[in-house]
């Protein structure tokens, strides 16, 4: 057997955006990611857990920009929790309290793990897309002023 049929059964199918898996509410209802994650425009999505402190003031900064950055770039901003299932209540009690302007979800069965680059090793992980659904930008960790950076690159995916 050549090494290209050897190669071309080992492959494992690449998995792109908008991604096919199984995401939940706050509120336990599950949502398909291709119902979530739409082309023709940018896309952030945002990996936390409510345990992550650098998480939480990530979103406490892009909180306070969204509305003036949604008012310059049409682009979708969602956080993706990757808290265990013990933790879940916590993700929806956080909502509510916080009131964050962007969408939340969990991945449940952290399947996120297994497409992201990097394998999600270690949060805050944040990924732009552009409208077309390519990965442009990566950025692990959270310090302030990185939200200056990560609209920096949501403005260049837009006019990509």
């Amino acid at each position: 057997m050549s090494l290209a049929a050897i190669a071309q059964q080992t492959e494992q199918p690449t998995v792109t955006f908008p991604f096919n898996l199984r995401l939940f509410t706050p509120d336990s209802m599950p949502v398909q990611s291709a119902d979530v994650f739409k082309t023709g425009k940018p896309t952030v999505i945002a990996f936390w857990l409510t345990t992550c402190m650098p998480c939480h003031a990530e979103f406490e900064a892009y909180a306070q920009n969204f509305e003036a950055w949604k008012k310059q770039t049409d682009f979708n901003l969602v956080a993706m929790s990757m808290d265990y299932q013990v933790r879940f209540r916590r993700v929806g009690e956080m909502v509510r309290e916080k009131k964050w302007p962007f969408p939340v979800y969990w991945d449940r069965e952290r399947a996120f793990k297994d497409i992201m680059p990097g394998g999600l090793n270690g949060l805050p992980q944040v990924f732009v897309f552009d409208p077309k659904g390519r990965l442009v930008w990566q950025h692990k960790g959270f310090r302030p002023g990185n939200e200056s950076e990560l609209w920096e690159q949501v403005q260049l995916a837009a006019r990509q």
